[in-house]
């Protein structure tokens, strides 16, 4: 399915056109733009982005890297990442999510090691990643997730199945007022069954483990906290 057979079975979903006609060309850009606007505030969340993708960037002991279009990764600027590890010699080191508030609390930022923690600095039009112990080599690989392309009328829809039915219902919610139509009960239902469909589909349950940051006994506490702690 193209784009503009969506934006056309959610134009007649909402009763814009008749099942016999083809929208007008400002219906069209208008329905197109609400769906890349959906998709974009989409993308932001981590179980509602079908554009996660992973990135590669070779380290070279910088303790920052900018990431986004012409960036130091030049990739799609993200808007969150939940999974990253750094590999050297054929071994890989998970990296733990770090906010950006606690690694300003680190002490001294240019301690060299292999990497314990990554943090995202989100910015526009480039966001910077931090990498704490600095790592002099090595290549960090990022599960990112970023806003969706923007998708054009002609495009073949990159989704799965559960995915376009998804679309086709919130996007009717989308443009409904815009167009002059209300909103039944029946569909903001279906655009909800429809839409946790797709969030179930890319959910895995995680181990349950310790959070890295709690001490470990009384009287020692683990690397993570002693770094982050400034006991250094």
């Amino acid at each position: 399915m193209v784009t503009a057979d969506l934006i056309r079975a959610t134009l007649r979903l909402i009763g814009a056109i008749s099942s016999s006609e083809t929208p007008a060309a400002d219906e069209s850009s208008d329905a197109l733009e609400a769906l890349n606007l959906m998709l974009g505030s989409w993308g932001a969340s981590r179980f509602l982005s079908a554009s996660t993708g992973k990135v590669t960037h070779s380290c070279n002991g910088s303790t920052s890297y900018t990431i986004g279009v012409s960036g130091d990764i030049n990739t799609t600027r993200p808007t969150a990442i939940y999974n990253a590890f750094w590999s050297t010699g054929g071994l890989d080191y998970p990296l733990s999510i770090l906010d950006y508030s606690d690694y300003e609390n680190i002490g001294i930022k240019t301690i060299g090691g292999i990497p314990e923690y990554i943090v995202l600095k989100p910015n526009n039009p480039l966001s910077t990643i931090y990498l704490f112990p600095v790592p002099a080599d090595g290549t960090l690989t990022l599960d990112n997730i970023r806003p969706a392309t923007d998708l054009t009328l002609a495009d073949d829809l990159p989704y799965p199945p559960e995915w376009i039915r998804a679309l086709k219902f919130n996007l009717a919610i989308e443009i409904s007022p815009e167009f002059g139509f209300g909103v039944s009960p029946e569909l903001v239902a279906m655009a909800k069954e429809s839409r946790d469909i797709v969030l179930r589909s890319m959910v895995t349950i995680p181990l349950a483990k310790f959070d890295a940051l709690l001490p470990c006994n009384m009287k020692q506490s683990c690397s993570k906290t002693f770094i982050t702690g400034g006991g250094f």
